[in-house]
């Protein structure tokens, strides 16, 4: 009865604490997975939308924008001007040629159309108003491209304009333009385009379903519905129109989903935005179809909690039988005991339990113990004889008698387990230190492992730092100081051979448009190359950045020294080839010989340095070998950058002024500032050359600059009238970012109007980077400063830039007009001189030494000119007495 109410009880409570867990558990299951299945389904309808957007972009947006810019890049198309039938005054007179520019650019449009079948028509309107398409545009009245919407929207654009769809009259289809203006030389000429049928776009999509009985449509960025395939009367009309209430507050630009219905059924709707287009793509789900998922749910969780339930029940019954069982064993064994049977013949099966961890296990263990204890004590008894007379002192295992209390024998086996503790303490202390002794031992010897470990360690750390020491880390070559030690050995035994400097040309340039990590692959890539065709009487060394080093042994004639020149040279013939990128390697290389040039180390590194940048100055990809001119012109170079630097800082500088002559009336218009040292006679040809290589022009450029208005304040202040003064400006000083506003501050400073500086540029400033060169000039412009073209006439393009520069003044060189007026022929000059004033420009004639060049000057109409026959540079204090000088000019 006890067994049975324990049991009963045991899986009740078992039973019910399974039950509520799993109860609310399967709610909560339930609710997450409905929620999931939702969410999933909301997830797979962007995916399917996304792919949509995607298949717009790549199906008609990329290809016709693809397209459009190919017609917009042809020369028929971008030349085809007043070649195109004009009907902006058409009437009925009118009577229509094909022109050969037509026909030609009929072929370009016909091939593309029928290429495309959605494409409904291509058409070419130009700013002189002419205007075609194709197939063929017959007109009814008089029809001006350039008034129409596509041609006003894409001629201020850059980029490729796309219409609103829109239904055309002629085929009643529904069709999207692509129109881009057409650029010639930087001039717009006009806009080409194409039309495109959005029926394929249709059929897709229409295509596409979402669940059952879901859909997709499009619409336009002024969101219009373009693409409805269940409700085609929602073309070209907003939700708005359509009074569709969801639409209103929904952010379909975040592709955030929303709810509404039509036609009393609940949709869901999500969208993507075209990263192309802007269209926005739309699906729509109905909500009851993607709740029905969810609702099978319940069913399938009442079969598993049934099941689970059964299985539950079977689990339970069979753990309340394990443990009521032991519990009866045990009952039975603990009745023996209590009669003193220790005799568990009966009972085999708690011995089995003591292997259980729980606390039936741990009873059984009890019982065990206590059976063995008894036995052990009855055996104990039996053997004190024994032991006392067989005990060995000498062995380490420990005897210990044990006896209950009231034992007859306790006195004698208490004194015995004394004797027995006093020799175990013994041996115990012996065996303690024998183990210090050998622990001691043991950490001696891993010890000695240890320092061996960092002693092999240490010898391969000073190995790698002697390796370091000697070449380069991105290279493996040797480096500057192994080679130097090497060639110091070669002259100490009297060997000859040859110090070679290779340096890569423009070098910098790479780094600055492909990085320094790129650098640093075409640096080793460099050093692999000439590793392949090394020799053994050759030694190469990376001398640091782009240089190496290289030291060839020979004493036979010059000839062989020539043939390994040149085949190091042809290693670069061929293209370097890295991260996808083909990069042709140009190289140049200074020479000396060793003992004949010098037995210095330092002075023969110095000579090939000098034969190397002799070898850049003269248009680089070469070699040369030192010379002594070489030397002589580097000292006159180093004097005169001693001679910049101490100028730049102990105010060394002076300008002078040359006074620029009216040829109507011999008065002075202006000046140019010409920039001298005070205390040197170095030519500006030579001190200039040197300072913009150096990059010291940007400060000297700063200098004339605030001299220059610092003396034009001086003459105001003495009451002088302020006339223009033209300041040169070199290309090297676009890199002072700068500039502007420190000619502002110094304008602000002194209370100067901008129109009394003049800045004169040659035309070499426009071979880099023409952009930020013409952003620099329009800045100039906007403050008031004029720009002037010096040196006009020298360049490779110059009439080129006069159509876009904005520029204000010509100033004609010297050699052009020494060139033209001493041709006795005045009309090429006055041809020259008309064209540049039909520009709106004025002209300077500058270097005018004699009268004769004067009077033909002024027959061709110059405006000023500019020389020695009127006056040299003077200084500034001389400009009072000359100021209001009316020259004359015969």
């Amino acid at each position: 009865m006890i067994r049975k109410s324990i049991r009963n009880k045991f899986i009740l409570a078992i039973f019910m604490g399974c039950l509520i867990p799993y109860l609310l558990g399967g709610l909560y299951l339930k609710s997450f997975i409905e929620k999931k299945m939702y969410q999933t389904s909301i997830e797979h309808s962007k995916q399917i939308l996304q792919k949509v957007s995607e298949l717009i972009d790549n199906s008609l947006i990329h290809d016709m924008k693809q397209e459009v810019t190919l017609l917009a890049s042809l020369d028929v198309v971008k030349n085809a001007g007043k070649n195109l039938n004009n009907y902006s005054k058409y009437d009925e007179t009118y009577i229509y040629e094909e022109t050969k520019t037509e026909k030609t650019i009929k072929e370009y449009f016909k091939v593309l159309k029928e290429s495309h079948e959605s494409t409904n028509f291509i058409f070419l309107g130009m700013e002189s108003g002419g205007y075609m398409e194709y197939p063929r545009f017959i007109p009814t009245k008089s029809y001006d491209p350039r008034t129409r919407p596509w041609y006003k929207q894409a001629i201020n654009k850059d980029k490729i304009i796309m219409s609103d769809p829109y239904i055309t009259s002629n085929t009643n289809e529904m069709v999207v333009s692509f129109a881009k203006k057409i650029q010639n030389k930087a001039e717009t000429v006009g806009v080409v385009g194409i039309s495109v049928k959005l029926d394929e776009l249709n059929q897709k999509i229409s295509n596409t379903k979402i669940g059952k009985s879901g859909f997709v449509f499009v619409m336009s960025p002024n969101r219009k519905f373009i693409v409805s395939p269940n409700n085609p009367e929602w073309i070209l009309k907003t939700p708005e129109e359509l009074g569709i209430e969801g639409f209103k507050n929904s952010n379909l630009e975040k592709g955030v989903s929303f709810t509404t219905k039509l036609n009393n059924v609940e949709y869901v709707f999500n969208a993507v935005v075209s990263k192309e287009s802007g269209l926005y793509v739309i699906s729509a789900a109905d909500k009851e179809e993607i709740l029905n998922e969810t609702r099978k749910i319940p069913n399938i969780l009442i079969t598993i909690y049934a099941i689970t339930y059964v299985i539950v029940f079977v689990i339970i019954y069979q753990i309340s039988r394990r443990i009521t069982k032991p519990i009866l064993e045990i009952s039975s064994v603990i009745n023996h005991m209590t009669d003193f049977d220790f005799n568990f013949a009966d009972n085999k099966e708690i011995l089995h339990y003591t292997k259980r961890m729980d606390e039936i296990g741990i009873v059984s263990k009890a019982l065990v113990n206590l059976h063995d204890n008894f036995n052990e004590l009855m055996k104990q008894v039996n053997m004190i004889d024994d032991e006392i007379r067989n005990i060995n002192i000498e062995e380490s295992k420990k005897y210990q008698l044990e006896v209950s209390e009231d034992n007859p024998f306790n006195g004698v086996i208490c004194s015995m387990n004394a004797l027995l503790d006093k020799v175990d303490l013994y041996f115990e202390t012996l065996k303690s230190k024998n183990k210090e002794i050998i622990k001691n031992n043991e950490l001696l010897t891993a010890t000695e492992e240890e320092l061996r470990a960092q002693l092999d360690q240490i010898n391969e750390q000073k190995e790698h730092i002697n390796f370091l020491a000697y070449h380069d880390a991105l290279t493996g070559l040797p480096n500057r100081r192994k080679f130097v030690e090497n060639l110091t050995n070669k002259i100490a035994s009297k060997q000859e051979g040859a110090v070679i400097l290779l340096d890569i040309d423009d070098f910098k340039g790479i780094n600055d448009t492909l990085g320094h990590v790129f650098g640093d692959k075409v640096i080793d890539t460099v050093a692999k190359r000439l590793q392949d065709i090394a020799v053994p009487q050759m030694f190469i060394s990376r001398f640091g950045g782009d240089e190496f080093l290289i030291l060839i042994e020979h004493r036979k004639e010059i000839e062989e020294l020539n043939e390994y020149l040149n085949k190091i040279c042809s290693i670069f013939d061929e293209k370097i080839h890295i991260d996808g990128n083909d990069i042709e390697i140009r190289i140049s290389m200074g020479i000396t010989l060793f003992p004949q040039n010098s037995k210095d180390v330092d002075q023969l590194v110095m000579q090939a340095d000098l034969a190397m940048y002799s070898v850049k100055n003269s248009g680089k990809n070469g070699y040369k070998y030192f010379n002594y001119s070489m030397m002589e012109h580097q000292i006159t170079k180093s004097n005169i950058e001693f001679v910049l630097r101490d100028a730049i800082e102990n105010d060394g500088f002076k300008i002078v002024y040359q006074p620029q002559i009216n040829v109507r009336n011999g008065e002075i218009a202006g000046y140019e500032a010409l920039l001298r040292l005070r205390d040197f006679d170095f030519s500006p040809a030579e001190f200039i050359d040197i300072a913009e290589k150096n990059g010291m022009i940007i400060k000297i450029g700063r200098i004339v600059t605030e001299k220059v208005i610092e003396q034009l304040n001086q003459w105001k202040e003495k009451g002088l009238e302020i006339k223009p003064v033209a300041i040169n400006f070199s290309a090297n000083q676009l890199h002072d970012y700068g500039y502007i506003s420190f000619v502002e501050s110094l304008l602000e400073k002194y209370h100067l109007d901008a129109r009394y500086i003049e800045i004169e540029i040659t035309e070499n400033i426009f071979l880099e980077n023409k952009q930020v060169t013409l952003a620099f000039l329009k800045n100039l412009k906007q403050m008031g400063i004029k720009i002037a073209i010096d040196d006009f006439g020298t360049g490779y393009s110059s009439l080129n830039y006069l159509t876009f520069l904005p520029v204000d003044i010509v100033k004609l060189d010297r050699s052009l007009n020494l060139k033209f007026l001493e041709m006795n022929n005045v009309k090429v000059m006055n041809s020259l001189i008309s064209l540049v004033h039909s520009l709106g420009l004025v002209v300077i004639a500058e270097g005018i030494e004699t009268l004769e060049q004067v009077k033909k000057l002024d027959e061709a109409y110059c405006d000023y000119i500019q020389g020695y026959y009127f006056s040299k540079p003077i200084e500034a204090n001389q400009i009072i007495a000359i100021n209001s000088k009316i020259y004359d000019l015969y």
